[in-house]
């Protein structure tokens, strides 16, 4: 989570929610096809083998796609289901086995 990013309870109105999860959302890397121009405008007639993009803002397409995951892979369980399981599975040590951090490599306050 990025280090400027929001954490619960707030501080000022105890009623905004923190958030249940959170995923990688800084400086990620994303690609995509030539099916599409770089800029995705109509007039825009380039295309390239690969092309990628970095930016932020990824927290809730990352578990989006894990929610369509599981809904692929069982598609009898309710959203409360789903949530529970990303929440039940969720780690908080990176694979070195060391703490998670936050972007600002701190450790993570909430």
């Amino acid at each position: 989570m990025a280090a400027f990013s929001s954490r619960g309870p707030n501080t000022v109105d105890p009623e905004i929610l923190k958030p249940d999860i959170t995923a990688p959302g800084v400086s990620v890397i994303a690609s995509f096809t030539e099916a599409t121009s770089p800029s995705d405008l109509d007039y825009d007639k380039r295309r390239f083998p690969f092309n990628s993009e970095s930016g932020t803002s990824m927290s809730c397409p990352h578990i989006s796609g894990v929610v369509g995951l599981l809904k692929a892979a069982h598609p009898e369980w309710s959203p409360a289901a789903i949530k529970s399981a990303i929440l039940t599975t969720a780690r908080v040590r990176d694979n070195t086995f060391q703490p998670i951090k936050n972007s600002s490599l701190g450790k993570p306050t909430i």
